[in-house]
């Protein structure tokens, strides 16, 4: 199965902010972006991980 990296897909997030903004944000992407997106939301998930054990 080939799958085309310039292909635009959408991508929503939501999250609790406390009620100041709007909760849901959309965005059309490439999937090339979404990759992109995705290691770098891993690499958030990591470091916070590893802040946790150090503050634990």
């Amino acid at each position: 199965m080939d799958v085309d990296p310039e292909e635009i897909v959408t991508v929503e997030m939501c999250w609790d902010n406390g009620g100041w903004m709007p909760n849901l944000y959309s965005r059309n992407v490439t999937r090339r972006q979404l990759a992109h997106l995705l290691t770098k939301l891993d690499e958030l998930a990591d470091a916070t991980a590893e802040a946790r054990k150090r503050t634990a």
